[in-house]
Parts: C-alpha cells; sequence; structure tokens
C-alpha cells in the first residue's frame, strides 16, 4: 500500500476534496504523476469504506461501507457483502444498510456431500444392472468409476442414451442432484435429460456440449419451476438420462451419481480479501463447496452503486439481498423497488431465475418457506445466477437516494447495468480519478519523501 497516499486521500476525502487546486501557493506540492492504480491497497489496515468526492454541482450522501467509515466493522464478510450507507450534510452515517446485496452458494453445489441415490451398474448382464443403454449400438469401456462410451456407427448427429431402470422419488424438502465429471470428449457431444412422473415434466438439465470438466445439475430446483400450486407431488418420481451425441469417438466420463443433498444457502468459513482502489472495491471469496468469486463495487453515479461479479470457480450461486422496507417487484423491469423510511432504493439483478422471497434470514439460508411474489413481511430475496462461464461477469446495481422520485431511481438502477456501458463505466471511473488525483495539491505537512515507490 502507498501509505503516504492513502492517508492523504483519506484526509482530503474527508474533509470534502477540493477539486483543480493549482500550485503550491498555500504550501502544497503537486501530484507527482500518481495514478488511481498506484494507490491500490491490500493490506491489513486497508482503506475498506469509498465514497465519491463533492463537486461544486454534485453531492455525495452515500459511503459504502459505512460502519467501517464510522470507524467500526460490519463484520459480514463471509458473504461478498454491498453494505451502503445514507450521510447528512455534515458527513455522518444517518443510517446503514448492510447486506443490500450478497452472494452465498448452493449447499448442492458443486455436488459435495450428500447420500447415493443412484450409482450406475452398467453390465447389462449384471443382476444388480440399474441401466438400459442399446448394446448393439455402443460400447461402454468400464474401468471402474471411468466410462468410455462410442457409437461406431453413424455420423454426428447419432445419439444413444444411456437411462435409469429406477425411479427416484422427490422431496422437495431436499435437493436431488445428477453428478457427472467429463474427462474427455474429442469432439463428440453429451447432454443430461431426464423426466418426472405424477405429474409429468421434462427436465432439461444440459443441452448438447462438448465441454469437459465437473457438473452438477440441481434437478429439483428445475422441477420446481414448472410444478404448480394444484400439483398432487406426494408420489412423484423422477429419472435422468445421459446421452452420447456423435460417432466414432469416445466419450470419456467418470463418477456418474445421482444424490440427495440438504437443501440450503451457505455463507464460507472466512472472510473474504479485499483490495482497496479510490474508483472500486474488490473482494474475493470461496465459499465451503468450492465455488469461488470476485465482485467489485464502485459508484454508477451520484446516489447509484454497482457491482460487478466474476466467477472466478465453477460453482452454484445466488444473489441475495436484505430489504429495508415495503418491497414491490416489477417483474417486467425485474427490479426490486423499496420504499424505505425516509429513502427509496431500488435493485437491478440482472436475473430472475429462481427467484424467491423470504420472511427471515433463517428461510432464506434453508431455501423453506419462500414464496414466489413478495409479501408485507418479506425481508430478504434470491436470486439463481445461472450457468455463467468462468471469468464471466454479471452487474447488479443499487440507486439509493432519500429524496429521489422510485421512478428516477428505477432509470438510474437499469442505466447502471446496460448492455454496453459498465466496462465504459469502470474505465471512464478509472480515468476520472486519474484526473482527479493529477488535479489535487498534497498538503504540505504530509511528507512527500515518505511515499514508497511504484510497485
Amino acid at each position: 500500500m502507498k501509505k503516504f497516499i492513502s492517508i492523504m486521500l483519506v484526509l482530503l476525502l474527508t474533509l470534502g476534496l477540493m477539486v483543480g487546486c493549482a500550485g503550491g501557493d498555500n504550501g502544497g506540492v503537486k501530484n507527482g504523476g500518481i495514478k488511481s492504480n498506484d494507490l491500490k491497497d491490500s493490506s491489513a489496515t486497508q482503506q475498506r469504506w469509498l465514497r465519491l468526492p463533492d463537486t461544486s454541482k454534485n453531492v455525495c450522501n452515500l459511503v459504502i461501507n459505512p460502519d467501517e467509515y464510522s470507524g467500526g466493522s460490519a463484520g459480514n464478510y463471509n458473504r461478498l457483502p454491498l453494505n451502503l450507507g445514507i450521510l447528512d450534510g455534515d458527513k455522518k452515517v444517518t443510517k446503514t444498510l448492510n447486506d443490500l446485496i450478497f452472494v452465498v452458494e448452493s449447499k448442492s453445489a458443486n455436488g459435495v456431500g450428500g447420500t447415493e441415490l443412484f450409482v450406475p451398474v452398467y453390465d447389462q448382464d449384471a443382476e444388480d444392472v440399474n441401466t438400459r443403454y442399446t448394446v448393439k449400438k455402443m460400447t461402454l469401456d468400464v474401468d471402474g468409476t471411468k466410462v468410455s462410451a462410442t457409437i461406431p456407427d453413424g455420423d454426428e448427429t447419432a445419439t444413444q442414451n444411456i437411462t435409469m431402470r429406477e425411479k427416484i422419488a422427490v422431496d422437495f424438502q431436499t435437493d436431488i442432484v445428477a453428478v457427472v465429471d467429463v474427462v474427455s470428449s474429442s469432439g463428440v457431444k453429451w447432454k443430461v435429460t431426464g423426466a418426472s412422473q405424477k405429474p409429468t415434466y421434462s427436465i432439461l438439465a444440459q443441452n448438447d456440449t462438448d465441454a469437459t470438466g465437473h457438473f452438477a445439475f440441481n434437478l429439483t430446483e428445475i422441477l420446481s419451476q414448472q410444478v404448480t400450486a394444484d400439483d398432487d407431488i406426494s408420489a412423484m418420481t423422477l429419472n435422468v438420462t445421459l446421452s452420447v451425441i456423435g460417432a466414432g469417438s469416445p466419450l470419456v466420463f467418470q463418477d456418474y451419481k445421482v444424490l440427495s443433498i440438504e437443501k440450503g444457502f451457505q455463507y464460507a468459513a472466512a472472510d473474504a480479501s479485499t483490495t482497496w482502489y479510490p474508483y472500486g472495491i474488490v473482494s474475493t471469496l470461496e465459499y465451503p463447496n468450492g465455488t469461488a468469486a470476485e465482485v467489485m463495487d464502485y459508484f454508477a453515479g451520484y446516489r447509484t452503486v454497482a457491482r460487478r461479479i466474476t466467477f472466478k470457480k465453477d460453482g452454484s450461486f445466488y444473489l441475495a439481498g436484505k430489504v429495508y422496507g415495503k418491497l414491490t417487484y416489477d417483474d417486467k423491469q425485474n427490479l426490486m423497488i423499496v420504499e424505505g423510511d425516509g429513502f427509496n432504493y431500488v435493485v437491478s439483478p440482472k436475473r430472475k431465475q429462481y427467484i424467491t422471497f423470504f420472511n427471515s434470514e433463517a428461510d432464506l439460508l434453508s431455501r423453506t418457506n419462500g414464496t414466489s411474489e413478495p409479501t408485507e413481511s418479506t425481508q430478504y430475496w434470491s436470486v439463481g445466477c445461472g450457468r455463467i462461464e468462468l471469468d464471466t461477469d454479471l452487474y447488479v446495481s443499487v440507486a439509493l437516494d432519500a429524496t429521489a422520485s422510485v421512478e428516477e431511481l428505477c432509470e438510474e438502477a437499469k442505466d447502471a447495468v446496460g448492455a454496453g456501458k459498465t466496462a465504459k463505466r469502470i474505465e471512464g471511473n478509472i480515468d476520472y480519478w486519474d484526473k482527479y488525483l493529477a488535479a489535487i495539491t498534497i498538503p504540505s505537512d504530509l511528507i512527500l519523501a515518505s511515499a514508497p515507490e511504484k510497485e
């Protein structure tokens, strides 16, 4: 950490930074070419809060991490939280809104733990065989849990299925998860499908792909989006099919099985590691089942904060948020609109898969008693992030203000994460801070010689 520069920036921000100060008439020293990335700080003593400097035209009444701004600690860094505070005219925190957005991991992520419901026996002559496939059209070379499946004749569309002879009872109190490790595909594709019975619904867990790696598919979750309140699910069952698509080369996979895993979300056991920049705070965290994400929180405007989420390891991520007021969900615009006590805010999650509302944190973490629409008792919401490629970014925003109308905040929240604007806005923020630092004057009572060299 450039400790001198950090002290300088904290002091100036606290005093209400003066933009465009020229020269050293008042005993100051011009910035010596230091840019915003030179202020990167990953140390234990880093500044954990962030706000925009006021200008003659705009006043920033928001601060990221208000507890840290006030000298304390929110103590919730095991969930990658976005914490916001509202400031008064004296720059004191008047309202703290922690956990406005945070990231949780499904307990079924990556198919870790649980109870085995189905482990395939491929030998069609075995007494305990529990699979079915056409042996004349596909060969399976089985070595322990490793299988090489080859369709000898046909073209790239030739398809053969490995189906379950048995059916698995569906209990929506737990998650039924299909797991498969695809070792190599050699141009051959595969997919995972299935169906429920009593009532009948189709399951498309994975469409045609030649991807390799570890995959876990929450079949219960897929079905939960199809069943209706009128369905009798007391005798519901399901089965799963692993399909091989394409002839001539083997699809090599292993550890194919179906598990029952406790339903719920989980935080991490440790706090996130964070890095501070003038233009954003970057936090990284790995969750218990190996899911890992990086987030950067930054200002998209004077009353709008955006979050960039980058998935660093495969898993099952969900966005969640705490509600501070009366929540209305605008399905058409996909916006969470909250009218609070003396403030309004709008969340634009950019995702709406498996959206659920909960009356308590306990219900959220256990994924019980959820509703598809918010009620007067709603305190939390969650939404699935879906399947996202590693190192691909997902953006979410919060527009918050004590005086702005809901309509204004809706437009600002949407604009902050609008297509084609997010990366440019981050680049613009870096440019803004580079120019800002070039314009300010360093007070002479701070010793310039204490600034370390650039890394």
